[in-house]
């Protein structure tokens, strides 16, 4: 009875230990863009990049400072924003990049930023990847870009 009991605290704990490792480490993946455009030795011209974060934020309060960020970013275009879903769609110049906010629990939050970006540019000093850190910065959380 005492080990059934158990058991799912074990499991509990390993889960908050894994989300305490990941806490505030932004983690991004690139893809190239296959457009139908480029040839087999040319090199693809935009790629897709995806920035995540986890925040020991309420998810409200990680939206209601990247729907301020967006607003006051002079260089962004706000397409769309959406409280409901917690998505916010952004375009700079020919770039555009979508932001949603997703409540892991009461206090905890995921923050997922995807956008296209100029093909061969450094994933870790990414638009994507910079917006996430700002977006940290905003929230006075220290984040680093974690290692792939």
């Amino acid at each position: 009875m005492i080990l059934g009991i158990s058991l799912p605290l074990t499991a509990e704990a390993q889960w908050i230990f894994v989300a305490h490792r990941a806490m505030n480490r932004i983690q991004q993946v690139t893809q190239d863009q296959d457009d139908g455009q480029t040839q087999n030795a040319q090199a693809p011209q935009r790629v897709t990049q995806v920035a995540t974060v986890i925040l020991d934020v309420p998810a409200k309060r990680v939206y209601d400072v990247a729907t301020n960020a967006t607003k006051n970013n002079q260089h962004v275009t706000v397409i769309s924003n959406d409280p409901a879903s917690m998505t916010i769609k952004v375009k700079e110049a020919d770039q555009s990049a979508t932001l949603t906010v997703s409540a892991l629990n009461k206090n905890i939050s995921q923050l997922m930023i995807v956008g296209s970006a100029p093909a061969g540019q450094n994933p870790q000093t990414s638009r994507i990847v910079n917006a996430a850190m700002n977006l940290c910065n905003d929230m006075g959380k220290k984040c680093e870009v974690g290692s792939n």
